[in-house]
């Protein structure tokens, strides 16, 4: 018996107890993180015997004072719990900087502020005027917040160098209502100095890992426009462990050696691709199990034919369903960036084509919504997957470094 069967045997016979523990490890490695329901103290959060614990405590306090005039989140759970999670997810990646876990706790402290302010003055942020005024408020709430973090740090004698880390690490992952969703992320994997880019990193994928846990209360549409704003995070934070750790830091063997940035990775993919996965049956469930065998070898199809869902160029043949396939992202970021009048005019062209393609099957508008959620969500999680367990793979076109001046997607013919 070699030495590996031999240990299996081992595992399996001498000992029944370690053998269901290690299944059971597997089993949760694979998943999502749980994310945490009811509000913890301070003190559960982090170290009371850290030197920077009275500044934890300061900046929890002031978190909690803020998000305790703010509604519920959207599915209906207390607010203050966003950034907690943040925090919890930053721990469970094995994040013990007291300096990161406090930026997990405060990433949306200015932001959140610039939005109450924002509704409170009636102000437009697509507008010149309101994005002049809303930038010039937000630089106030930081240098205020800046004062008095440094305040603070000399009345309790606390070493105020946490100070410019914590307010350099804030302004990256804070979005001025000027940019684009792209360009506001990639301020944070540009970043010049490795260790805040790195601390902004694992925060933003701490941050996404929650959000994604939190869509139940959308509808497919509604979850399937938050999986993609996961993707070009995940694809980045992929580009960055590829540079700085090599892919080594993918491998299951080298787990106890990995990068907490990696960990956060892994939790992010997995999650986006339940989420992905859950849009999948939810559709199927409406009515549309004949043609998911079609849909699902189209894409298969088109990935080995045409490198993918990035490809731009038309088909020879229109009438096949792999079409479907052509422009997923560039309809989801017209969405992102709220172009309603292509995003309107890509999703009237998909149901044009599914009505006449199925139209044996006499589906009603619903199912013809399915069908375009269905391949949407079907063919995202493959991605999803391809990023998570294909170690060199990334989009190379769909990378913060690859956007153009104005931090848009490239308009040219993209392939994997």
């Amino acid at each position: 018996m070699s030495e590996e069967l031999d240990l299996v045997w081992h595992v399996n016979i001498m000992n029944p107890d370690e053998c269901v523990k290690k299944r059971k490890e597997r089993f949760e490695s694979l998943r999502a993180w749980e994310p945490l329901k009811l509000v913890r103290r301070v003190e559960t959060m982090f170290d009371i015997r850290d030197p920077l614990f009275p500044l934890c405590e300061f900046l929890y306090g002031l978190s909690q004072e803020l998000y305790s005039e703010m509604p519920p989140r959207k599915n209906g759970f207390e607010s203050f719990l966003h950034p907690l999670n943040v925090v919890l997810n930053l721990k469970r990646s094995g994040v013990k900087d007291t300096i990161t876990l406090l930026c997990g706790l405060m990433h949306d402290h200015i932001e959140e502020q610039v939005d109450i302010y924002k509704k409170e003055k009636g102000l437009d942020d697509k507008s010149a005027e309101g994005k002049v005024l809303l930038d010039e408020y937000e630089i106030k709430l930081v240098s205020k917040f800046e004062k008095d973090l440094y305040d603070f740090c000399e009345k309790e004698n606390i070493d105020s160098s946490a100070v410019g880390k914590i307010i350099e690490t804030l302004k990256l992952l804070t979005r001025l209502k000027r940019d684009f969703y792209y360009k506001s992320i990639s301020y944070i994997f540009n970043c010049k100095d490795l260790e805040t880019r790195e601390r902004a990193i694992q925060v933003k994928l701490a941050d996404r890992i929650h959000n994604i846990l939190s869509i139940d209360c959308f509808d497919e549409r509604g979850r399937l426009y938050q999986c993609f704003k996961n993707l070009f995070i995940i694809n980045s934070a992929k580009q960055f462990l590829i540079e700085n750790y090599g892919v080594k830091v993918f491998d299951w063997k080298y787990s106890d050696k990995s990068k907490a940035t990696e960990r956060l990775f892994t939790r992010c993919c997995k999650a986006t691709y339940e989420a992905f996965l859950y849009i999948c049956n939810t559709s199927a469930d409406k009515g549309i199990f004949d043609v998911k065998a079609v849909l699902q070898l189209a894409f298969k199809k088109y990935k080995l034919e045409h490198a993918g869902i990035w490809a731009v160029t038309d088909f020879e043949d229109e009438t096949h369903p792999m079409r479907l396939y052509q422009g997923v992202i560039r309809k989801w970021d017209s969405r992102l960036h709220y172009e309603l009048d292509d995003w309107k005019q890509r999703i009237d062209d998909e149901k044009k084509f599914c009505v006449e393609f199925f139209c044996e099957y006499a589906f009603d508008d619903e199912k013809i919504q399915a069908i375009i959620d269905y391949k949407d969500a079907f063919s995202l999680k493959e991605v999803v997957a391809h990023l998570l367990y294909d170690h060199d793979y990334v989009l190379t076109s769909f990378l913060s470094r690859q956007l153009d001046k104005k931090g848009r997607l490239k308009v040219a013919k993209i392939n994997n």
